[in-house]
């Protein structure tokens, strides 16, 4: 399994490099806080299934977890395309952030 290379700034430090394993689900920041949580909800799992099949899209709107999301994808492949092709692209307005 090939692992991804992501870079990380610390600030105690310039930069550092992390190495992280594929996976099925995604983490997304940056999310439109505004939007009722079912339609939230309903618009990513449109967005996302053109990737691959869609397990689950999890959204909270408590006050930590406002405008983040998980998505669960039933394969590693559906999620790396997705991760790809979404990371900075604007959702309702506000670009999406892709976190690991």
């Amino acid at each position: 399994m090939a692992t991804t290379t992501v870079a990380k700034t610390n600030p105690s430090t310039m930069a550092t490099e992390q190495r992280v394993q594929p996976n099925q689900s995604l983490y997304i920041q940056n999310l439109p806080e505004k939007l009722q949580k079912p339609d939230l909800k309903r618009s990513l799992y449109m967005l996302f299934s053109t990737f691959g099949p869609v397990l689950d899209v999890t959204t909270v709107k408590s006050s930590k977890m406002r405008g983040q999301a998980h998505v669960l994808f039933r394969d590693i492949h559906a999620a790396t395309q997705a991760m790809r092709a979404c990371q900075g692209m604007e959702f309702f307005g506000r670009e999406m952030v892709r976190s690991n």
